[in-house]
């Protein structure tokens, strides 16, 4: 459970030490009280900050965690040896290595002035309120998105936050665990970031069988672009290609419908197994994944969020400073959170269609 911080940041924290008195005293020019706007912004972000973790997407990808670090076995089979009277077997051990997880500070100012609360209404302060929290969701959800999507390593002081698996280039010690019956043995050069051309039933099986050959099985999501959405349910290319039924219509004893609810608009077959199909738009078009979720914050998933370790996941509300009367003066919101992979880093593939060239990381609106 998060606890609140140091001293410092405790004693301005809203609304846990403002003088209950000297709240009921002061209140805006329609009348409420600041006791009972602070108390209702309060219970208002604690509604916000819940549902960080409501949307199906962001909870199949995540875990949330307060450990700043993860460490997992690399590459090593370590097999039988044939037993024999008068010697012994070699000794073996596990070979292991490890990554960061980022957490990184956030500010949202509402430039609450005094000359503003003066006359401010309630009405004002409770839009400004809405939008901080539609913000507080949009950075949430863009920051899991960016990191799923990226390629690349972001240092977390000398240590690194690194990608899925990347052909070793943020740490060449890193080779997935062997799976004979899949295939056998893997290379540091395993990449999980893929440059391939044409949105096609070929090119996604390519995708799903890197995850398959690390012993991972259907059922798999696919995100794709909401941009892209014509082309993944053109049957001629993507010959898998199963839609979800609609309550409006009445079909034929022989049409077959995709067994999915809630935002997935259909199911693409294949040989590896099904792919529940999920559109964004955050996402660019071209681009796509394939990934493993465990449910909803299952430790298993591909993803981990760090959240505050003293104000949990979400936001809570700061004073500000230079206060010459209201409790509210150029108050701020704070957000402490960051996405790392989790220790199993095969567990999605992303791609980028493209004719030439490599993967690109694509910028998450």
């Amino acid at each position: 459970m998060a606890v609140l911080g140091p001293n410092d940041l405790k004693q301005y924290a809203i609304p846990a030490t403002w003088d209950a008195t000297f709240l009921k005293n002061v209140s805006l020019q329609s009348g409420e009280t600041y006791e009972q706007l602070i108390t209702d912004i309060a219970g208002g972000l604690a509604i916000a900050n819940g549902d960080l973790m409501s949307d199906p997407l962001i909870a199949g990808l995540v875990r949330v965690t307060n450990e700043q670090a993860v460490e997992y076995g690399i590459g090593a089979s370590n097999p039988f040896e044939r037993h024999t009277e008068r010697s012994q077997p070699d000794d073996q051990r596990g070979a292991m290595t490890g990554h960061m997880l980022p957490l990184l500070p956030w500010d949202g100012r509402l430039g609450w002035t005094w000359d503003f609360l003066r006359k401010a209404r309630r009405s004002q302060i409770e839009y400004d309120i809405e939008l901080k929290i539609i913000a507080l969701k949009d950075l949430f959800h863009q920051q899991v998105l960016t990191r799923h999507f990226k390629s690349t390593y972001d240092a977390v002081g000398t240590g690194k936050s690194v990608p899925y698996a990347d052909g070793g280039t943020a740490d060449s010690s890193y080779i997935p665990r062997p799976v004979p019956e899949r295939g056998g043995t893997f290379l540091s050069t395993h990449n999980h970031f893929l440059r391939l051309d044409g949105i096609t039933q070929a090119n996604l099986e390519t995708a799903v069988k890197h995850l398959w050959e690390h012993g991972i099985d259907a059922p798999y999501d696919l995100l794709i672009a909401q941009a892209d959405i014509g082309s993944w349910s053109n049957t001629t290319n993507v010959t898998g290609w199963v839609k979800r039924p609609d309550t409006l219509i009445r079909y034929g004893v022989q049409a077959d419908l995709a067994n999915v609810v809630g935002d997935y608009i259909g199911v693409v077959e294949t040989i590896y197994g099904a792919c529940r199909v999920r559109a964004n738009g955050r996402i660019p078009t071209a681009y796509w994944s394939v990934y493993k979720s465990e449910g909803n914050n299952d430790p298993r998933n591909p993803l981990l969020v760090q959240e505050s370790a003293q104000y949990g996941l979400g936001a809570v509300l700061l004073a500000g400073d230079h206060i010459r009367q209201f409790p509210l003066e150029n108050a701020i919101l704070f957000v402490e959170m960051g996405v790392g992979v989790n220790k199993d880093r095969v567990k999605a593939v992303c791609v980028e269609n493209d004719t030439t060239g490599s993967y690109a990381t694509p910028t998450i609106s």
